[in-house]
Parts: structure tokens; sequence; C-alpha cells
């Protein structure tokens, strides 16, 4: 299937979101993550589904301003 990672077309053979950040190597510490425009609690990556399509948006965390 393809997903939208920040944007950026990628082909997945993942079926959850826990599983796509893992197949990506995306770090999860300090990372939010979103499908559409809801957020993802960390206790639900492991149980949400991913559809062909989605937009899938990481948010991180930075200091400074």
């Amino acid at each position: 299937m393809e997903v939208f990672l920040n944007g950026a077309k990628i082909t997945t053979q993942a079926a959850t979101l826990a599983e796509l950040l893992e197949e990506q190597h995306v770090p999860t510490e300090g990372i939010a993550v979103a499908i559409g425009i809801r957020i993802i609690r960390r206790a639900e990556w492991t149980t949400t589904p991913i559809a062909d399509q989605a937009e899938i948006t990481l948010i991180r965390a930075t200091q400074g301003g």
C-alpha cells in the first residue's frame, strides 16, 4: 500500500502505525503522530491500523525559540 509520511509518498507493508514507524526506522522519543487531523496517542500506536493513502504526520519536539 502507499501512504504519505510527512508529505512524501512511500510504499509500506505495515499494518499498524507502530509497524510503520519501525519499518521506516523512525526514532520514537519526543514525537507525536497524527493520521489525517487526529493525533494518535502513543498507547494506541500498536493497535492503530493504517489505510492506503493515509496522510501521516510526524511532529518532533524541539527546544529553543
